[in-house]
């Protein structure tokens, strides 16, 4: 190395910066909500699993304070905040379509949505639960059906 000092303590503080950025990268990179296109996988009411109707695709984007999907049927959008692994949905409004034998589904989704009171982000999974007990569990990807 040269005997310059500017450039060691630039050399140094190059690396500093580098290794901050590092660590920045790691801490905001595992975890995250926003952005994926989140599918329901799973659902459960009141202690009971429920697969999503086949053909129907339950999906939430979260984005800057909004939370936007399909509810099977209709579109939804909607206000959410998250401090620490905590999250409060909604309220949520959605368009007004028909779709005969989905509407049940439709319902309980929302309902589950704006009831969740924390989430947790492993891998490609996000589970959003209310009261200790898991609510909603995504997976990462595109929505399939309609």
């Amino acid at each position: 190395m040269s005997d310059n000092p500017w450039l060691r303590y630039g050399l140094i503080g190059l690396l500093a910066v580098g290794f901050l950025f590092l660590i920045g990268f790691a801490l905001n990179s595992g975890g995250a909500i926003e952005g994926p296109n989140w599918t329901v996988e799973q659902l459960t009411a009141e202690g009971a699993e429920v697969q999503p109707i086949e053909g129907t695709a339950l999906t939430a984007v979260f984005e800057d304070g909004t939370v936007s999907g399909l509810a099977g049927c209709n579109n939804f959008t909607g206000g959410y905040t998250l401090d620490g692994d905590s999250i409060t949905i909604g309220p949520l409004a959605s368009t007004l379509a028909f779709c005969d034998g989905i509407m049940d589904q439709e319902q309980l989704y929302l309902t589950l949505l704006q009831s969740s009171t924390t989430y947790e982000v492993d891998g490609d999974k996000l589970t959003l639960s209310s009261g200790g007990s898991a609510s909603l569990i995504f997976s990462e990807g595109e929505a399939s059906g309609s």
